[in-house]
């Protein structure tokens, strides 16, 4: 009976964390549900940035030490960012050289080692499971590993900026945060805290989220992550490396559709729109009423001190080709503020001796002339 209750616990948290993948629903349901997006139209009063029509930008080269690491969403597989018209080519469209960009490498098999490996972790069963436990610690492993290969026997200069789509996103910050605490400074590693694959924050510049729940559900929901998200918000909250590495922060989220409860009148019945963002909505923030992408909601979205963009009529799923955070449509609404930022940042120093920095700062520059807020 103890079996049977441990494999019903384990189904439920499957179904838990499959309801915000990024890759689950049917091309046919974001056909349909590009009407609601399209006819959607929020009134918000948070202070963030809306971001309605498209921006115009300077597709001028990017020099070579400057790379991106697309980080995909659960149950995604790296070659859905690969697709004809998905996130690497309407990013090539802005004037990024494909080998300046990589996808993490993910199969979809790899998401089921949260499944089997959790399992065996009591912690993961607890909800108290750190992300650098071995239910996720091989996602942190391989964002590490990849950042060094992008770097490896490139410029000097090389600096990494770190895409991620839905949990994609959190898991970013978690590799930063945990894989920052390496060493104490005097080389030594401190044992009363969690310690992640280690990445060097000097290469990072910063950290985009393309629709990714960045807070844990309140008390009483179920944690989707066993604990992984909330532990990463106490330990490394908000934009945490932003003051002292440098590293900016932007947080994306689609405006597109409400949820709202579905009363099935037959088992048969197909899920709605606004019923499967209601279901996905409430196991994210516990409200399935609320307002985003129609997976994670708009109040699970954005960090403290980061730059936070809200997108009328996103989506979330790579299935809405048109209208999802990666289509070429799209990714000026998030791409000009990411120049913005680069302009900004003190890594990318102005010294006249650097020619790819030079390089890339007036490129930025032609850029943000361009930014603007519509």
């Amino acid at each position: 009976m103890r079996g049977a209750t441990a494999s019903l616990s384990a189904v439920a948290i499957l179904l838990q964390i499959a309801s915000v993948s990024a890759f689950l629903p049917s091309s046919r349901f974001f056909r349909e549900i590009g009407f609601v997006a399209n006819d959607f139209h929020p009134v918000f009063t948070r202070s963030a940035i809306v971001y309605a029509g498209t921006l115009s930008t300077s597709s001028t080269t990017i020099p070579p030490n400057l790379k991106i690491l697309i980080l995909p969403g659960f149950g995604n597989d790296s070659i859905d960012y690969y697709m004809s018209g998905s996130l690497v080519d309407s990013l090539q469209e802005q004037g990024w050289p494909r080998d300046s960009i990589d996808v993490l490498r993910v199969a979809r098999s790899d998401w089921l080692q949260v499944f089997w490996k959790g399992a065996l972790d009591l912690k993961f069963w607890t909800a108290e499971a750190d992300p650098t436990r071995a239910a996720f610690r091989w996602y942190l492993e391989r964002i590490s590993q990849q950042i060094q290969e992008l770097c490896d026997g490139d410029h000097e200069d090389c600096r990494v900026i770190l895409v991620g789509h839905s949990a994609g996103g959190w898991l970013g910050r978690a590799a930063l945060g945990f894989g920052s605490r390496q060493n104490d400074g005097d080389g030594t590693v401190n044992d009363s805290m969690p310690v992640g694959p280690p990445i060097n924050l000097d290469k990072v510049l910063g950290l985009v989220s393309l629709g990714a729940p960045h807070l844990p559900p309140p008390p009483g929901i179920m944690d989707m992550t066993r604990g992984a998200l909330r532990i990463t918000n106490e330990q490394f909250p908000g934009a945490y490396h932003k003051p002292n590495d440098g590293i900016f922060y932007i947080t994306a989220i689609g405006l597109s559709v409400q949820g709202e409860e579905q009363e099935r009148r037959s088992p048969l019945e197909p899920t709605t729109v606004k019923g499967f963002a209601y279901n996905s909505y409430e196991a994210v923030c516990g409200n399935g009423t609320t307002i985003g992408d129609g997976v994670v909601p708009y109040s699970a979205a954005h960090l403290d001190g980061a730059v936070q963009l809200d997108l009328k009529g996103v989506l979330h799923s790579i299935n809405a080709p048109d209208n999802w955070y990666g289509s070429s449509q799209v990714i000026d609404r998030w791409h000009e503020p990411m120049l913005q930022e680069l302009k900004a940042s003190k890594k990318l120093s102005t010294n006249s001796n650097n020619i790819y920095t030079k390089n890339i700062i007036d490129r930025i520059s032609t850029a943000f002339e361009k930014f603007k807020i519509l």
